[in-house]
């Protein structure tokens, strides 16, 4: 819960600090899964009474992208007892989610390599360019 409270409370805080910047939200693994949190419309049935709550709509006016690599899929989280993870509407289209294949965090494969592999396989260049151009 920290780190969702912690990065939540740092986007929220730039936005007002900074209004007139654009944020890029990005993360990997249970990072991912933080900003998963981070910009969810609703606590998800099963958080701990604890979760945060969202953040204001008016923040994801600040946010340009949202970049995920590897973000625990819903078989994942229910293995290890959490809730699933859920982009909220308002970061749904400025999002995007690679998964490499045969990572299973976020699919049913089990190369735990290809989990470890983002770095290598180009997909952090995609996201780059996906990033860029929503920053104009």
């Amino acid at each position: 819960m920290a780190g969702i409270y912690d990065a939540g409370t740092h986007v929220e805080q730039t936005a007002a600090n900074c209004p007139q910047s654009k944020l890029v939200l990005g993360g990997f693994s249970q990072g991912a899964a933080v900003m998963g949190f981070v910009t969810a419309a609703a606590i998800p049935d099963g958080a701990p009474l604890d979760a945060p709550r969202p953040m204001p709509p008016e923040v994801a006016d600040h946010v340009a992208a949202v970049t995920l690599f590897g973000m625990p899929s819903v078989a994942f989280m229910h293995s290890i007892g959490a809730p699933p993870i859920v982009i909220g509407p308002l970061y749904a289209e400025k999002t995007i989610q690679l998964c490499a294949p045969g990572d299973p965090v976020c699919s049913s494969g089990g190369n735990w390599a290809a989990h470890n592999g983002y770095a290598d396989d180009g997909m952090v260049e995609q996201t780059a360019v996906f990033a860029a151009g929503r920053l104009g």
